[in-house]
């Protein structure tokens, strides 16, 4: 019996995480808006898949450059998205997202020395 609770409990391990990178449905689509650093500002593009892929996009942020960029180590936990993506930059994007009521994102990063904020709706 404890070797079949074992193999129960394995198993459904094995399954929570074979599903746990499929994007939540809330998320799945292009989100946009403002991103701000200090006097400095832009326009962000965020787009996750329904298979847990995404992309990001900015404009006027020199070191990250203007090309659509994948993101990498994206985590959905409830309400909140870690993620990152690598810019031209010496040291990736990093960053952290909020979902607020059901339609708005705002966020907080790092990227090259700079703490950059924003928030973003759904198109």
């Amino acid at each position: 019996m404890l070797l079949k609770n074992i193999l129960l409990v394995w198993m459904l391990t094995i399954i929570m995480f074979a599903h746990a990178d499929d994007t939540p449905q809330k998320y799945i689509g292009t989100w946009t808006g403002a991103w701000h650093e200090g006097m400095t500002s832009g326009t962000l593009w965020l787009t996750f898949q329904p298979n847990g892929n995404g992309s990001i996009r900015f404009t006027n942020l020199a070191k990250f450059g203007t090309s659509e960029r994948s993101l990498t180590a994206i985590r959905f936990l409830g309400n909140r998205i870690n993620f990152s993506a690598n810019g031209q930059g010496v040291h990736d994007f990093v960053s952290h997202v909020f979902l607020i009521g059901g339609n708005k994102l705002r966020g907080n990063a790092e990227f090259d020395g700079l703490a950059l904020t924003y928030r973003l709706s759904k198109k």
